[in-house]
């Protein structure tokens, strides 16, 4: 018996604006998840509800280290461990 496995290795930092959203108007993993579900997310992307899960638990966890860098701008323009492009800094910053 054959297994298939796909890996994508990048180093662009990805952010959801709309998971972004979420996280600053302070909902919780679990809410967030159920309002993805609600807005039809998983007829979009054909995924299932175990995958919105953890993929909103990564988003969540990626804006909870990021989030010391948002309250001084001048840092998270010049850190490297986080690629997150200049319109995706100033999106951030902004909101």
């Amino acid at each position: 018996m054959s297994n298939e496995l796909d890996v994508f290795v990048g180093n662009t930092t990805l952010i959801d604006e709309e998971v972004y959203q979420l996280w600053l108007d302070g909902y919780s993993v679990n809410d967030a998840v159920g309002m993805r579900l609600k807005s039809g997310i998983l007829d979009q992307t054909g995924a299932g509800p175990d995958v919105l899960e953890s993929d909103t638990m990564d988003h969540y966890r990626t804006f909870q280290m990021i989030e010391r860098l948002l309250h001084y701008p001048p840092k998270l323009v010049q850190q490297l461990l986080f690629q997150i492009p200049p319109y995706r800094q100033s999106m951030l910053i902004e909101r």
